[in-house]
């Protein structure tokens, strides 16, 4: 296991590291790459991470209070319970691929032009979340609430199961592909049938 007692860490690779409920609070990630690490409960507070990249991670219910998060990849990951509005917001920049989201929360955050390409949602909220050209093609939504949140120009292209009301959210000149566009008027009680 490596040394963690330094306070940063430049450019190195962690490979199958277990961090299960350790304590890496305020520590400094910058160009690192984990691949197919544990982050289950660890204590990530206060931690700044930069221009860093997660493959096939399990990040199950970390503490990510203050945690810093600035030109993230995350790729085939599996995120479960994050609270990403408890983090610190000055910068923040994510691009998702073909990840498993469950019951996470991104509440009130501004995540302009953000990539979830191919992921999967289930039980995740976009509440007062600012979305303009964020893009969520191919992905995949389960009871995901959409509520006051600002969807302009972002892509829908491929995405099935998301239930969108027009009336809540800020949805001009969004992409969305058929037939799943056809949800958007579910809330106005709208009967469709084919010829």
């Amino acid at each position: 296991m490596k040394d963690f007692s330094p306070s940063a860490f430049e450019s190195e690779t962690f490979l199958k590291a277990d961090f299960v409920g350790c304590d890496l609070s305020g520590k400094e990630f910058v160009g690192c790459e984990f691949v197919d690490c544990n982050f289950s409960e660890a204590d990530l507070r206060g931690c700044r991470f930069s221009d860093c990249a997660f493959s096939s991670c399990n990040l199950s219910n970390p503490k990510i209070e203050k945690a810093r998060f600035v030109d993230i990849v995350f790729k085939g990951c599996k995120i479960l319970g994050l609270n990403f509005y408890r983090c610190d917001q000055v910068v923040f920049d994510f691009i998702f691929e073909e990840c498993r989201l469950n019951s996470c929360n991104f509440t009130d955050l501004k995540m302009k032009r953000s990539k979830f390409l191919g992921c999967e949602f289930a039980e995740c909220y976009f509440q007062n979340t600012y979305l303009v050209e964020s893009d969520f093609t191919g992905s995949f939504f389960k009871e995901t609430l959409f509520h006051n949140a600002d969807l302009r120009k972002a892509s829908f292209r491929g995405a099935s199961g998301y239930a969108i009301d027009p009336r809540t959210s800020k949805i001009e000149k969004a992409i969305f592909s058929l037939p799943e566009a056809l949800s958007l008027v579910e809330c106005f009680g709208i009967v469709i049938k084919e010829m």
